[in-house]
């Protein structure tokens, strides 16, 4: 047995009940670490192109990685992965709280599901055994009921994750949910979910994740947990706010779009009232994922629309999407658009640009009431807002159409709503504006998944990194360069992600923690060049299941609102215009991926390791 694994996989086939064990190759942990890694390379040898996202072809894998479950800080993360029936493209969602730790402790580094369920199931799993088990009378229940049942039912020891009304009505920015709010949101996986019938995972285990050196793991983690109480890198930020101490800061600072992508803080007065301090007021309690030293997030009591919420409270980018996206600034309205979207199993990024799309087509006379059910869409009024996510998370009236993203709204609204509907791709981009960090109009374009924030830029390297990259800073206008030091930070990115680990302790040590780990838990030494080897392989593999569906993201249209195009006439970012052909040409060169198609050259693909896939790639070239 490999440290850090239990060697062990499950295929489930839900259209027959069956079920198998795998022991996987360990070069596949040697190549890929974990996570969406391990899943980005099986799913395309084992996945043929051209299915459909939420077909019985699918496959539908939740993943873990080396470092979860063991004492690594952050050592939470799970991921879930699949083709995204919201682009079309590879899809991956990256979530932490408890169920990572709880699928390797129950015996299984990953679960993969490919079929359709006769009728709603869910997968139970204990120390090495799994069954699966009817879910009629779970399927209709919200998440919070969902939780409630396992805690009650199966017992408060069990971990589960899954999905709401919206995934179960196949709502293409639905998420999969766990703990009532830790959510692996983007991609539209909880879509796939319910297309297959699959209400949850619920998991139960005794085992411990083998280390393959204990005693040096231990110190590592008095080291590294020394460093995050001690303020490197972000560390401070992290635990004494979490990223809600950003709303307001973002909204300042150009960060955060602002309605609908299409002003700045200039015409967003009293943003200030989205000071942390106001989300101090409804704390409930502050709370921590397995065994995290940060403790970055918490919950929230608020009385609101006459009831008594208690719910999640919301991160940045879910108060940016139903704050400054749409002129609200009532913080008890962002802890319920928040809930709702727990409750229901939404993206809350995809569900709040949905609503400031929604409000803005109002706005135009593109929709009317008999298009929402009554309700009057004017911007900054959060009773509308939550009135209509509501029906956008109940498939009502046009919320119904909104349920499966901006895109297809636009495209059955026509021409007129197209400047409205902010995506790449087909997904609803973050709430970090690429006119304030112009790095992110490469990523949001070009990463094998469009529209995410959490890939790469100039701020998300870790500490100590020894890069000749320069310090771009605020300094926007030079934006010439930036395009070809997002691979480093991509790379460093993918490993992280794939190890298993938190992208907020990551940022708050130096960058030797991953690899140190790595090398302790696993006993295979791993370096910071090992990083970026890996994440490089990574995201070459993820780039080749893209190319592979036929999906060309050069050519992919631009929001040219969020690029700057025209440029804002006043605010933090006035004037600025992303450079994109130009950062977009220099990012490819440095990957070595073809500038017409985004394609992997060959002698990249081999120099990785990867001879099969430059076989099956440019063979369908012709060459």
């Amino acid at each position: 047995m490999t440290g850090g694994y239990m060697d062990r996989f499950l295929w489930v086939n839900l259209s027959d009940g069956t079920m198998q064990e795998e022991v996987p190759d360990e070069a596949l942990w040697r190549d890929f670490v974990g996570g969406y890694g391990v899943g980005a390379r099986l799913l395309y040898t084992r996945m043929r192109p051209g299915v459909e996202p939420l077909g019985p072809d699918n496959v539908l894998g939740f993943i873990t990685g080396p470092l979860t479950g063991t004492p690594a800080p952050t050592g939470t993360r799970w991921a879930v992965v699949g083709k995204s029936p919201l682009t079309g493209t590879w899809g991956d969602a990256n979530a932490s709280g408890f169920f990572g730790v709880a699928l390797k402790r129950a015996g299984y580094d990953a679960v993969f599901f490919t079929g359709i369920a006769a009728r709603p199931v869910y997968l139970y799993l204990e120390d090495g055994r799994a069954e699966l088990r009817d879910a009629s009378h779970l399927w209709g229940q919200d998440c919070y009921q969902m939780e409630d049942w396992v805690k009650a039912e199966l017992g408060k020891d069990v971990e589960a994750a899954g999905i709401g009304p919206a995934g179960e009505k196949l709502a293409r920015i639905a998420a999969v949910i766990h703990y009532k709010g830790r959510a692996a949101a983007r991609s539209g996986l909880g879509a796939v979910m319910g297309s297959k019938r699959l209400k949850m995972i619920a998991a139960r285990g005794t085992r411990t994740v083998p280390l393959a050196d204990p005693g040096a793991t231990k110190d590592l983690r008095q080291k590294y947990v020394k460093e995050i109480t001690s303020g490197v890198g972000f560390a401070n930020f992290y635990r004494e706010t979490g990223t809600p101490g950003y709303t307001p800061l973002g909204v300042l600072n150009g960060d955060s779009p602002t309605r609908n992508w299409g002003a700045s803080v200039a015409s967003f007065p009293g943003a200030e009232a989205l000071e942390f301090g106001e989300l101090l007021k409804h704390r409930l309690s502050r709370e921590s994922c397995w065994q995290c030293p940060i403790a970055c997030w918490g919950t929230s009591r608020v009385e609101y629309g006459g009831q008594m919420i208690e719910a999640h409270q919301p991160e940045y980018e879910t108060a940016s999407a139903f704050g400054s996206m749409t002129l609200n600034n009532h913080y008890p309205s962002l802890i319920r658009a928040n809930d709702l979207c727990n409750r229901y199993g939404l993206d809350t990024i995809s569900a709040g640009a949905c609503v400031a799309f929604a409000m803005e087509c109002y706005e135009h006379g593109l929709i009317g009431p008999s298009d929402t059910g009554g309700i009057e869409l004017r911007w900054g009024d959060h009773q509308a807002m939550n009135a209509f996510l509501e029906k956008l998370a109940r498939r009502e009236d046009f919320g119904d159409l909104l349920a499966d993203g901006v895109m297809r709204a636009a495209e059955r609204l026509g021409p007129a709503a197209e400047p409205f509907a902010i995506h790449i791709g087909g997904q609803e981009l973050p709430m970090h504006d690429p006119r304030f960090e112009p790095a992110l109009g490469v990523i949001y374009q070009i990463d094998a998944t469009p529209g995410r924030h959490t890939q790469a830029c100039q701020y998300l390297v870790a500490p100590g990194f020894p890069s000749k990259r320069p310090n771009f800073g605020v300094n926007r206008e030079e934006q010439k360069g930036r395009g070809r030091w997002i691979k480093e930070a991509s790379c460093l990115c993918h490993t992280m992600n794939a190890a298993g680990v938190c992208l907020f302790g990551y940022l708050s040590t130096h960058v030797t923690f991953v690899p140190e780990f790595l090398s302790a838990v696993s006993g295979r030494p791993f370096t910071v060049d090992d990083m970026l080897q890996v994440g490089e392989r990574i995201a070459n593999v993820r780039q080749a299941f893209n190319v592979r569906e036929g999906i060309n993201a050069v050519t992919w249209p631009i929001p040219k609102r969020a690029y700057g195009i025209p440029p804002l006439p006043d605010g933090p970012t006035a004037g600025i215009t992303v450079q994109i052909e130009e950062m977009l040409k220099e990012h490819l060169d440095e990957m070595g991926w073809t500038q017409d198609r985004a394609l992997p050259r060959r002698e990249v693909l081999e120099r990785l390791g990867l001879e099969d896939i430059a076989d099956d790639l440019w063979k369908r070239e012709g060459i």
